[in-house]
């Protein structure tokens, strides 16, 4: 099985690599419909829940830069083949020049830490949004097994990996030449996506406004426990989808699944994938 899928945006090229595969439980997923809860909990690989773990190497001249680094062994062994997408895609640990983190959620943070907690990538500068910096380093955090303090441990022991070259950046700026930041927040309060822009061509990288892209491309009003804050990642998810349909772009995301390019079109009360 081929871990990777590669599309050239103008001169620069984009590589999404698939870190694994997911089918998210009933109880992870809010608002869903009483039809569609009974089919995930009677079905554990049904097609409703089935979700994607992405990271994307961006090539630009002599820089590379991963965005998100998978979830290493943390979510089971379906999971945490990052490694072996960068072998697939010719890229070796030690090229990697640059890493942006879209938030510092597990699944998108662990597989940049080895198991003894120095630094996967040992040559790359790590971006960060400012926001989502703070939030893990000087939030409070209780026992919770969702956004609670073993998740902000993850966190704050990947920025102390990465701490002798650590970017902190503001939303909408540039990350390298090309490729910027745009703010998303609720799921994280710093979450962001990222747009790729050069000559007349360009792809929005949404993060993770969408967690099961079956379910909620349909009904963008199905959440998930992961929101930090669900009330403005609605808000989020539906403005952005509105943006990127009515704008046509091309589009990936964190949990997009195969194939993992394309656009996003209104169809009825919800949007599909052209």
């Amino acid at each position: 099985m081929s871990r990777i899928s590669s599309i050239d945006v103008g001169n620069i090229k984009v590589t999404a690599l698939l870190d694994g595969e997911l089918f998210l439980p009933a109880e992870a997923l809010l608002k869903l419909k009483d039809a569609d809860a009974e089919t995930i909990q009677n079905n554990a690989e049904n097609t409703l829940s089935y979700t994607n773990v992405n990271a994307y190497l961006i090539q630009n001249g002599d820089r590379n830069l991963l965005v998100d680094a998978g979830c290493r062994e943390l979510f089971g062994p379906t999971c945490g083949f990052i490694q072996e997408a960068l072998t697939e895609a010719e890229m070796s640990a030690e090229q990697v020049t640059d890493l942006f983190l879209t938030h510092l959620h597990p699944d998108h943070i662990a597989g940049a830490l080895n198991t003894d907690g120095t630094a996967v990538f040992e040559n790359a500068q790590l971006h960060l949004i400012d926001i989502e910096h703070d939030f893990w380093m000087n939030g409070s955090f209780d026992a919770s097994e969702v956004n609670g303090a073993d998740w902000a441990g993850l966190a704050k022991a990947v920025i102390g990996a990465y701490s002798d070259r650590l970017n902190i950046l503001t939303q909408d700026r540039e990350i390298l030449s090309g490729v910027r930041s745009f703010s998303i927040p609720g799921h994280t309060p710093g979450h962001a996506g990222y747009r790729v822009d050069s000559g007349d061509e360009s792809l929005m990288h949404l993060g993770d406004i969408l967690h099961t892209q079956n379910l909620q491309l349909i009904d963008p009003n199905i959440s998930t426990i992961f929101d930090v804050d669900s009330d403005t990642a609605l808000t989020s998810r539906k403005r952005v989808l509105d943006m990127v349909s009515a704008d046509k772009n091309l589009c990936t995301s964190g949990h997009w699944l195969s194939p993992k390019f394309g656009h996003i079109e209104r169809h009825g009360s919800g949007f599909a994938i052209a």
